[in-house]
């Protein structure tokens, strides 16, 4: 009997499904995977009462806080032990990742904004034999991305829990990739600014602003280095029921390359402040180079009046008023030389 895992960049192939509902209540929603090919949404009262059989998966999102009396009927219908319970109800802080028995509680950062990427939304995630609740205070786009293209999509196999919050995580490691590429975007786009005009103060704060994002993105990313760890080891993969017993390995393999990712983008920083410093180096030598053929141009001028406000008998008639024209026409002379000698060795 095939599973569908989680791939890395892949995104999962899904079954065509009832038409969804709307109102308040859609902040419940829950559907039934079968491997029967009979896919549907579920009120979520319904959901409670459903028999899901080893050959389907119920998946239950949750939006927004739950009522004392959803956690209870919650808690009754799949046995949660009182600490997974509590994982429904407690603010907590950080990521996370306990194991209740035959269930396992994740907590993850997902969607991280990249103009404030230290306040990131957050996932939980309850999974149990044939059933996987996520919560979450805010939307979340990903989620509802994925919502929509199981209604839409065709066939995704039969899935057991732990492939299902595999192919979550794949998504959430797939939000910090396009927040780090959003990052490199404004790099690129600094870049072309500084390169193609004048630079001044503004360009380093930005470049210092953009620095701040990526390191409280890192760090953000960082904080659940222990969690993917966990996810790998043997010990986690007998506590949890799945075919696959390596089915966290290509989302652990991700989440590394989400963080090299955001360590790159520190290094694009620090290339970007290259860029400037160099565009502003060869700003101050055009300037440089500008003020020199100035002061060079200046130089006939200044030897000739020079030479002419000596005490001594100078080979031109100073009762003539000609010899001033004479001796501007050969300054002037000079310097279109200068010029024509600049321009010809590519000075100017």
């Amino acid at each position: 009997m095939s599973r569908a895992a989680s791939e890395e960049g892949k995104p999962m192939a899904t079954r065509t499904a009832e038409p969804e509902s709307t109102g308040e209540r859609d902040r419940l929603r829950a559907r039934v995977f079968d491997a029967d090919r009979k896919d549907r949404l579920l009120p979520f009262e319904d959901a409670l009462k459903a028999r899901i059989s080893s050959r389907q998966l119920l998946w239950i999102d949750v939006d927004g806080e739950l009522e004392p009396e959803e956690r209870r009927v919650l808690a009754e219908r799949f046995d949660l032990e009182p600490d997974t319970e509590g994982a429904l109800t407690r603010t907590r802080t950080g990521p996370s990742l306990e194991l209740h028995g035959r269930h396992f509680h994740l907590r993850v950062a997902a969607e991280p904004d990249a103009r404030q990427p230290g306040d990131p939304s957050w996932l939980d995630v309850i999974a149990g034999p044939n059933v996987v609740i996520t919560h979450h205070e805010a939307p979340l786009q990903f989620l509802e991305a994925l919502n929509e293209q199981i209604a839409a999509d065709a066939t995704i196999g039969e899935l057991d829990s732990a492939e299902f919050v595999a192919s979550l995580l794949d998504a959430v490691v797939t939000t910090y990739l396009a927040a780090v590429d959003r990052i490199e975007d404004e790099l690129d786009a600094h870049d072309a600014r500084t390169l193609g005009r004048e630079t001044g103060s503004e360009s380093v704060k930005t470049l210092v602003a953009i620095r701040r994002r990526v390191g409280k993105l890192r760090r953000v990313l960082a904080g659940h280095r222990d969690v993917f760890a966990t996810l790998v080891r043997p010990d986690f993969a007998r506590g949890i029921e799945s075919d696959d017993p390596e089915v966290f390995l290509p989302v652990s393999a991700r989440f590394d390359a989400a963080l090299n990712a955001a360590e790159s983008s520190r290094e694009l920083v620090v290339s970007s402040f290259d860029v400037l410093m160099t565009r502003t180096a060869q700003r101050t030598n055009d300037v440089m180079r500008a003020l020199t053929l100035i002061t060079v141009l200046g130089l006939p001028a200044t030897i000739t009046a020079g030479f002419l406000g000596m005490n001594v008998i100078v080979p031109v008639s100073k009762d003539d008023p000609s010899s001033f024209w004479l001796i501007a026409g050969v300054v002037i002379l000079l310097e279109v030389v200068l010029v024509v000698l600049a321009r010809v060795r590519r000075w100017i």
